[in-house]
């Protein structure tokens, strides 16, 4: 089947809900899920870690760290967004109050309880093995990673688990992805701050959030982290229907979604992910060599106050938060994240892990793409002199191609991409099989 007849085919189903396609051989199910590890994330002034019996007490009116491209929130504007004394957007003729600076991440009760879902092949019993598929950074659909599972499925016979990132998918606000809304919050921002640059409706939400408060990538980060691992101790109980409790688990990780694969990887909870295989599909950096700045990713504020700030806090070990510095310094497992924050920090003991696990891990980078360059997969991945044993084979496209849109939808690519499309997904069902 074209890539294009397949991406439109499997959005309807989608659309419906789920259901069965017998053509595709595949039945997408809906699954309710709550996440226990929202308590962990910022908004309250008190929290409470079990496993070493410590309180931490936090200012919740505490504004960002002070520089070129921030401003007080005393007269009522966000330290990168527009002034609050006017209406930031309207919905439906009445005024849009739910802008992204204004949301405590713990209040969301959308992040908390929300859907995923899982594409199991047609045929009864339970599945003796599951693939997890991790999406990007600010991805709001599934649209895009629909056919990837389709073809998982049907190449490898397995389930694929699509479980949304904390605040992701309908994991976050609608008024996020509200087009008309977004763009006058952000249209505000392009006159307040001309410097700057690749602001758009697509990437203000994300880009504010990150942009006040950067820390909030470990934590919504650790959310997931643990959400993987409720769902996967769900799975290995059996209660998760169509799933053998005793399957194996793999992951098919793209972008952003490879860097928590990482992190699982060489944290391995639990021993759950001792012999998982992970397909990397233009993803694999350490975060300080990504560029993230797009207009479907990150604004340049947003993207250079990430990079800046942990940066900043590894080299001072974290003490603007200490609870951030206790969670790196106390958790082992999660203080993995560490490791992958910079290149030349935590090198010795990120390449160690990474000897540990490379030959579970095959990466795919995209030889033009710009926002995961191909060399800084390999760096990552394989080291300095190369003497790490990971499988890094990057490969080019015969069209038009970027890393937010690997494949093409134009109809006069349909061949190439289709022949393309069928390569790549064929090379990860080999390595995951």
């Amino acid at each position: 089947m074209e890539y294009q007849t397949l991406y439109y085919q499997i959005k309807d189903l989608m659309k419906q809900g789920g259901g069965v396609d017998r053509v595709l051989g595949i039945r997408l199910e809906k699954h309710d899920f709550t996440s226990a590890g929202a308590m962990i994330l910022p908004g309250k002034s008190k929290y409470y870690c079990a496993s070493h019996k410590t309180i931490f007490t936090e200012n919740t009116e505490a504004q960002p760290p002070k520089g070129k491209d921030t401003v007080s929130d005393k007269d009522g504007v966000d330290a990168v967004g527009p002034p609050f004394s006017q209406p930031a957007a309207t919905e439906n003729g009445s005024e849009f109050k739910l802008h992204p600076s204004k949301m405590e991440d713990s209040d969301i009760a959308e992040n908390r309880h929300f859907s995923y879902y899982i594409m199991h092949p047609v045929r009864s019993g339970r599945s003796k093995g599951v693939i997890l598929l991790f999406h990007g950074l600010n991805e709001k659909s599934w649209e895009k990673y629909l056919p990837w599972a389709v073809s998982m499925v049907r190449l490898t016979g397995k389930s694929v688990i699509l479980l949304p990132i904390a605040f992701h998918m309908d994991r976050a606000p609608k008024s996020w992805s509200d087009t008309r809304a977004m763009q006058k919050i952000a249209e505000a921002r392009k006159v307040k701050y001309p410097a700057y640059s690749h602001i758009s409706a697509v990437n203000t939400a994300i880009s504010i959030r990150l942009g006040n408060h950067p820390d909030r990538l470990f934590w919504s980060g650790l959310q997931t982290y643990q959400d993987v691992c409720m769902l996967i101790k769900k799975i290995k109980k059996g209660s998760v229907s169509g799933i053998a409790g005793d399957c194996t688990i793999d992951f098919f990780a793209y972008s952003i979604g490879a860097f928590l694969s990482l992190i699982l990887l060489m944290a391995n909870p639990c021993g759950y992910f001792s012999q998982t295989r992970l397909f990397s599909f233009c993803g694999g950096t350490t975060l300080d060599r990504s560029f993230p700045i797009s207009k479907y990713i990150l604004d340049s504020n947003g993207g250079h106050r990430l990079n800046s700030y942990f940066s900043e806090q590894l080299h001072n070990r974290f003490m603007a938060s200490e609870r951030l510095a206790h969670y790196m310094d106390q958790h082992p497992g999660e203080d993995c994240f560490k490791y992958m924050l910079h290149y030349n920090l935590y090198k010795e003991q990120r390449e160690a892990k990474m000897a540990a696990i490379a030959h579970r891990i095959l990466a795919v980078p995209l030889k033009k793409d710009t926002v995961i360059p191909p060399v800084e997969v390999i760096s990552t991945l394989k080291g300095d002199y190369r003497d790490i044993a990971t499988r890094v084979e990057p490969v080019d496209f015969d069209f038009p191609y970027d890393h937010v849109h690997p494949f093409s939808l134009m109809d006069k690519y349909r061949h190439t991409t289709t022949r393309a499309y069928q390569q790549l997904m064929q090379k990860a069902a080999d390595f995951l099989s």
